[in-house]
């Protein structure tokens, strides 16, 4: 059940988006609230509430000197990717590179204080036959290239990683196909010069499908869903059209579990009646990406069942040691295969010695819940929950 931390986190959530001050609740653990908005990256947004509150000197001296703390990091980390995707814009517009900017650089833009939504990259798209050329160029101005497999580059500039895509979801999303139904993001995006826009129907759409991604994987967290909300009061959504977008790869059911969670906790958007709470939880429990506090073993074996495979110790282990080409081409360090699965063997190599230098505690604690009886009780429970909210 959510407790009351985390409801009062998404109630102060709602605060900052309407600008509502608040008189703070003097019941809750403020220490606890700061660890749980702080998981979900959104302690700078509920610093922007506190610090209106008339009473805000019932949270403790060291509490809310983190919260102000991580909103001045914010505010700082805000300045330094704008500076950088500035650099970005220039290189490509100089070059004649078509770019759409896309996710968290441009939603952040539609929350009240900007550099209160903490992003971790910058997402941008170009198209596939650029992406050799804005690599020459990125790296000629300073841009280190980090990763330059699959459909997704990774560059670096003082600290701040950019994302470079020529796709914007790769292969499927539960049982949608998510990578098709958005393939013609450039050709949906209007460009002023060599800069486009994604149409907002078209984004807010994708949003919805990168939630699923989530999901799917390990988790969503409450600020995906401010997102939305944010989104929705700073632009016009058609909600049909989005609906019809949703339906055309599959999760027409999700989205509209997804929007009723964003009506009822931010009063913005529709409430479709659908059956919440499990999701909801869901939300509120795993962090901002789904993967703090969570039985990733469970993840694994859900993912079995998926595919109507048996789990077992031996089998499921085997199995993650070893995936298929068609796992592997998706992987973005080892997308070096696509196209060449007799690189298989190889791209086994490369993932072991990889997950053992970069990922060895996570692959650990992994493996080691591997099945037993909490962890396929977890998997079967999480594989019905995502039936019955449209994922699978």
């Amino acid at each position: 059940m959510m407790n009351k931390e985390k409801d009062y986190l998404i109630k102060l959530c709602a605060s900052f988006l309407n600008g509502k001050n608040q008189i703070l609740d003097e019941s809750i653990d403020y220490s606890m609230l700061f660890e749980l908005s702080n998981a979900h990256n959104l302690s700078a947004v509920v610093f922007c509430v506190l610090k209106n509150a008339d009473n805000k000197d019932i949270v403790d001296k060291e509490v809310f000197k983190k919260f102000e703390d991580d909103f001045y990091n914010a505010v700082f980390r805000y300045s330094l990717q704008s500076s950088v995707a500035g650099e970005l814009s220039a290189a490509f517009e100089e070059n004649e590179i078509k770019y759409v900017f896309f996710k968290g650089i441009q939603i952040r833009d539609f929350y009240p204080v900007p550099q209160a939504r903490v992003m971790g990259d910058i997402d941008v798209l170009i198209p596939a036959e650029s992406r050799e050329r804005a690599k020459e160029i990125l790296q000629s101005r300073g841009f280190a290239s980090v990763n330059s497999n699959g459909p997704v580059w990774d560059y670096r500039k003082n600290g701040v990683t950019i994302e470079v895509h020529t796709k914007i979801i790769s292969g499927k999303v539960g049982s949608a196909n998510a990578e098709e139904g958005f393939a013609n993001a450039l050709e949906n995006a209007d460009f002023k010069s060599f800069r486009g826009e994604l149409g907002d129907d078209f984004h807010f759409a994708y949003l919805l499908t990168h939630i699923a991604h989530h999901f799917w994987f390990y988790g969503a967290g409450i600020k995906m869903i401010l997102d939305l909300a944010a989104y929705m009061k700073a632009r016009e959504i058609d909600i049909r059209a989005v609906l019809s977008k949703m339906r055309e790869i599959g999760l027409e059911d999700f989205a509209k579990v997804i929007l009723s969670i964003c009506f009822k906790w931010f009063s913005v958007g529709e409430d479709f009646g659908r059956e919440t709470k499990t999701a909801e939880e869901f939300l509120a429990s795993f962090g901002a990406f789904g993967n703090r506090n969570r039985n990733k073993a469970a993840v694994v074996e859900r993912k079995e069942l998926e595919e109507g495979k048996e789990t077992s110790k031996f089998k499921t282990r085997l199995r993650l040691a070893f995936p298929s080409y068609e796992k592997m081409k998706n992987i973005p360090y080892i997308g070096f295969i696509e196209g060449k699965p007799y690189l298989t063997p190889a791209a086994w190599a490369y993932r072991f010695y990889y997950n053992y230098k970069n990922r060895k505690d996570f692959v650990k604690q992994t493996t080691k819940s591997i099945g037993n009886e909490k962890t396929k009780e977890l998997a079967e429970k999480e594989l019905e929950f995502f039936e019955e909210i449209g994922l699978l």
